[in-house]
């Protein structure tokens, strides 16, 4: 899929959150992320889309002169800064009543696995399995994330976990979970790449 949005809201009825990705060709992926899937999923991606914006912003060759340090570095800010951002404002592109093309469905997965897998080509690639006791087939899809959309997404986790408050429960009371798999410090992956506070207003990444 070629995408054109991300959004993430908390849905406060059902306790969880709502992830939907519509495609520029007007298909859309939706999927339940629960507390316990969501909470393990943050710092994977806080870790891997730090290193997507260091692999990117770091300059590849040491400079030789004084005046080139400066330019580089300078060049590494407002590259990182240019990663760091995404357009928050333009609202999510709803369609009138279910999209004309659900790849999976009219009901969202409820996601039990997911795996983020940095690539060789610097984008970062999530596959999200819905795996549940006496399922005919396993529902899943993968998306592949360059740097500004693996940050923007984990912007959007980040607000909707504080509107959801779920961090305001005892640590204690959280086990992490086991079906979020990490990847590994050093990735070599040399595969192709295939392939807020208010509820009422849920931020949006284009």
């Amino acid at each position: 899929m070629n995408i054109h949005q991300v959004s993430i809201s908390y849905v406060q009825e059902q306790d969880r959150m709502m992830l939907r990705i519509n495609g520029k060709d007007g298909g859309e992926l939706r999927a339940w992320l629960t507390r316990r899937l969501a909470l393990a999923l943050m710092p994977v991606l806080n870790r891997t889309a730090a290193e997507q914006i260091k692999k990117i912003a770091t300059p590849a060759e040491a400079p030789t002169s004084l005046d080139e340090q400066r330019g580089q570095l300078l060049t590494a800010f407002e590259k990182e800064a240019s990663l760091r951002s995404g357009d928050f404002k333009t609202p999510y592109r709803d369609q009138p009543g279910l999209p004309a093309d659900l790849p999976l469905g009219p009901e969202p997965l409820l996601l039990t696995e997911v795996k983020v897998t940095p690539m060789g080509n610097g984008q970062l690639r999530m596959q999200l399995f819905e795996k549940l006791p006496g399922q005919e087939a396993v529902r899943h899809f993968q998306v592949m994330m360059d740097a500004p959309l693996s940050n923007g997404l984990l912007h959007l986790l980040h607000q909707s976990i504080k509107m959801s408050q779920w961090l305001d429960v005892p640590a204690a009371m959280l086990t992490p979970p086991e079906n979020v798999a990490l990847p590994p410090a050093e990735a070599a992956d040399t595969e192709p790449a295939e392939l807020a506070a208010d509820l009422a207003k849920p931020k949006y990444l284009n």
